[in-house]
């Protein structure tokens, strides 16, 4: 959805092998039709959103399109990049972890959309006794939350709440910040640890007993399973930009 109060018809995800159109018959007017092995966006179909996005959306060299996301694995890659690049889209992705305070659609949309859905599935299983829903059952069940959802007032209200349109930065308090701090503490190598015993551990003292922090530093961490794990991308980026194009192509020749 959009600030100027435009919906962009749906791409729904079934997990399938095999595309199956009786499965979508009974989805939102132009649902776009997507099959993966999860059910979940990936690289390739996310190429297929974008062109299904330009055909509605219609940006141009005088009327270009911010498209605003978050930095999963499947937006960021260098196809998609530069088909954006191309077709006068400039792609913005969100710092991680922050979706919650600054998508739109996170903010407002998709909790009445799942409160919807739920109550659509309960009214039909209460209809249909000892009866399971199948994925045929699926597309119109969301047709009915969606329809109901997709209003002018939320998409407004959505782009307010998260400062974006109008423009409003002081929108996000300060107590949103507040998870980092500890982060962003200064680590005193001279202050004390205090020790106390377990309540099944014998101890022939009640007292504490103070540790340097230098005197255990490096502090232990808890190794991940299935080896370190690292995170691509750390903060919001331009993804359609310059810098970041070079970047994808650099990491692309790596790899090969």
């Amino acid at each position: 959805m959009s600030a100027t109060r435009v919906f962009v018809q749906p791409a729904l995800i079934l997990p399938r092998k095999r595309m199956n159109p009786l499965l979508y018959k009974d989805a939102p007017n132009g649902t776009l039709p997507l099959i993966s092995d999860t059910g979940y966006m990936n690289s390739h179909l996310f190429i297929d959103w974008l062109k299904y996005f330009v055909k509605h959306a219609k940006p141009s060299t005088e009327d270009p399109v911010l498209l605003i996301a978050d930095n999963h694995t499947s937006h960021c890659s260098l196809p998609a990049v530069l088909f954006c690049r191309e077709n006068h889209i400039t792609f913005l992705t969100l710092p991680p972890h922050t979706s919650h305070v600054l998508q739109p659609l996170d903010k407002c949309f998709f909790a009445p959309l799942n409160a919807l859905y739920s109550s659509e599935t309960e009214k039909l299983l209460v209809q249909n006794p000892g009866k399971e829903i199948t994925l045929y059952k699926v597309s119109g069940i969301f047709q009915k939350a969606y329809s109901a959802t997709a209003r002018v007032q939320l998409s407004e209200k959505a782009f307010r709440a998260t400062g974006i349109e109008p423009y409003n930065p002081d929108i996000i308090s300060e107590d949103c910040y507040s998870p980092s701090i500890v982060t962003l503490a200064f680590l005193d190598n001279d202050c004390t640890v205090a020790v106390v015993p377990e309540e099944n551990e014998v101890s022939s003292s009640t007292s504490q007993i103070d540790v340097s922090i230098q005197s255990i530093l490096p502090l232990p961490r808890r190794e991940q399973r299935g080896g370190k794990r690292k995170r691509k991308y750390q903060k919001s980026e331009i993804m359609t930009s310059s810098l970041f194009k070079d970047f994808l192509e650099e990491n692309e020749k790596v790899e090969l």
